[in-house]
């Protein structure tokens, strides 16, 4: 298999799910998989703006190359919610340092690999553009998920 790294990066993430816990896993599902949403249509605009290309993803036919939403990005979204949250300083500045290795060396290294390869979108914007993703995430989780999971918990206790 020609993309054998991809597949890695897609499945590999999720090994640590079994040190993560059902409870907490459940409690940030749903962030997550908004998030992922979010990251798949961000991704769509990327095809049309050519802001960034994956080499070789597992689905060539597919603008949203799912290694990343569903595998590190996914997983890795999971992991900053259940260490931080609540702690909204602690998360911004996770993000903050999250979102800067990835906007720099990281996607130098992907580059390196020939995993993927920024066009047009200045890494400098990826950092942005990752920061408003865990914003909207943290509102998301705050807002809508926690008001939902009381009134479901409230319920279950009557």
């Amino acid at each position: 298999m020609k993309n054998w790294n991809m597949l890695v990066l897609l499945l590999a993430p999720w090994f640590t799910f079994s040190l993560f816990g059902g409870e907490a896993f459940r409690r940030f599902l749903p962030t997550a998989t908004f998030s992922s949403l979010v990251i798949s249509l961000i991704s769509e605009l990327s095809k049309s703006r050519k802001w960034w290309k994956v080499k070789k993803p597992i689905f060539p036919g597919l603008s949203t190359d799912i290694t990343f939403v569903f595998g590190l990005f996914f997983t890795i979204n999971l992991w900053v919610f259940k260490l931080t949250y609540k702690r909204v300083w602690l998360y911004i500045i996770t993000n903050v340092f999250a979102d800067f290795l990835f906007a720099y060396p990281i996607t130098t290294l992907a580059e390196k690999f020939k995993i993927y390869k920024m066009v047009r979108m200045k890494r400098k914007h990826l950092f942005y553009l990752s920061l408003f993703v865990a914003l909207l995430n943290y509102l998301y989780q705050f807002i809508v998920v926690e008001p939902l999971r009381e009134n479901t918990n409230k319920k279950t206790t009557h």
